[in-house]
């Protein structure tokens, strides 16, 4: 059941402070245990998509269980930059998680994460089309160990059809789903996005499907499958375009930083950077002209409708990108702000990182990786008044919770130094015993 008050197994309700900016005297404080707290994911998912599911959840306070293969855990933790131990995939999807290594080929280890499930809310996998069914972890499996769980699965090109088995990933699915068709400029290589569009978006509509599902069981008290998939994800992410195509009979063409409808609306070349500009009307383009010194654009033939701008993009870019070249990129923002104009610098990452309107809606917290100096991770981009999500902690270390896992699941110190010598779990040799 969802909970709202303290579990068993939890910490103590935490003080929130609401997360409008109040001055002092009329601030307000409550105390309100995280929304998902008394949950339990049991996830077995690996490198972005599953993980950013469980990450979501693990913010809002879920109890996160991650079963990592034996070994070196999952393939996430290998994906650079390093620093020390900690890979960048791993460290940007894996905070607040507890985690425990098995070895899924033996089937001590499968009966474990079927344990383990038993006293779980929502189990979450992402293994290729038919492998659950094969390692015996699939959903009618494990609902015999619970019979009300949330089983999530998460795959590449969804639970059925003729590629229901096919290995899939994020690039792979764009191009699939047309999304490269339209990214980029439409010369040499077609182009993927620069950010894993379809992993990270499939596992937030994962988040909102357990969500979903476990309000069903609070009310029903019957637990359901919870599908979503690269694919489906991707033909979502189409929809204006698909339309596009039916509307004209012509498959829209990539038009890299442009629209289709308005103009100017794309990147445009400064003094010392890039500028993106988003005119939608002819009032904002008039806004526009007056504010570069040009006020005889708006009324010239060529431009002063958005037609007419869009059949004409390419000389009124040229003209517009003339002036934008005399002044630095953060003349012509402070410039377009003040004429009310839509706009924005292209930043890097480093520059992202140091951007002020982050910093005032309070968008990057600081996690403490062990061993290793702190770093800024970008907090879930929802806000709610009375619970906000929160880092729950830091990614963990490979099987750094296993025994207390196990522990959590009835089994006895000697069960546990079994599964050891069996190869089937990994338990580092600093864990302490069961407590007394």
């Amino acid at each position: 059941m969802l909970t709202h008050g303290g579990s068993a197994s939890s910490s103590e309700p935490r003080l929130y402070r609401s997360l409008t900016e109040r001055p002092l005297d009329s601030a307000i404080f409550v105390f309100l245990a995280p929304v998902l707290e008394g949950i339990r994911v049991l996830d077995l998912s690996t490198i972005v998509a599953g993980p950013t599911a469980s990450m979501i959840l693990s913010d809002f306070g879920a109890d996160i269980i991650k079963v990592e293969r034996t070994g070196g855990g999952e393939d996430g933790r290998a994906m650079g930059p390093f620093r020390g131990e900690w890979g960048a995939f791993f460290v940007a999807l894996n905070r607040g998680k507890r985690s425990i290594t098995l070895d899924l080929a033996k089937p001590e280890g499968r009966e474990v994460v079927l344990r383990l499930a038993s006293g779980c809310d929502v189990f979450l996998e992402n293994f290729r089309g038919g492998k659950a069914a094969a390692l015996g972890l699939d959903e009618q499996a494990v609902r015999a160990r619970k019979p009300d769980i949330v089983y999530a699965s998460l795959s590449a090109y969804g639970p059925s059809g003729p590629d229901y088995t096919k290995p899939g990933y994020d690039a792979v699915l764009q191009a699939r789903t047309g999304i490269m068709s339209v990214t980029g400029t439409g010369d040499g290589h077609p182009m993927r996005t620069g950010v894993s569009i379809l992993d990270m978006t499939t596992g937030t509509w994962m988040a909102l499907g357990i969500v979903a599902a476990l309000l069903e069981r609070q009310r029903s008290g019957k637990g359901q499958r919870v599908d979503a998939s690269l694919f489906q994800t991707g033909i979502m992410f189409m929809a204006y375009h698909l339309v596009y195509r039916q509307f004209l009979g012509l498959d829209p063409q990539p038009q890299g930083a442009r629209h289709k409808a308005f103009a100017p609306y794309g990147s445009l070349p400064t003094g010392d950077g890039q500028i993106m500009l988003g005119i939608s009307s002819d009032r904002q383009f008039h806004r526009l002209s007056s504010a570069l010194g040009h006020e005889e654009w708006a009324t010239d033939a060529r431009f002063c409708k958005n037609p007419d701008r869009v059949a004409n993009v390419d000389e009124l870019e040229n003209l517009i990108a003339a002036v934008l070249r005399t002044q630095p990129t953060s003349h012509w923002v402070a410039l377009f702000d003040e004429h009310d104009i839509a706009n924005d610098p292209i930043q890097s990452p480093g520059q992202v990182l140091q951007d002020p309107q982050a910093a005032a809606l309070g968008l990057f917290s600081q996690m403490n990786l062990t061993g290793e100096q702190p770093i800024l991770l970008p907090r879930l981009p929802i806000g709610l008044s009375l619970t906000p999500p929160a880092f729950q902690g830091p990614p963990p270390g490979v099987g750094a919770n296993g025994r207390a896992i196990l522990h959590e699941a009835g089994y006895s110190n000697a069960e546990i130094d079994e599964l050891i010598r069996l190869g089937v779990c990994g338990i580092p040799k600093d864990q302490p015993g069961e407590p007394a």
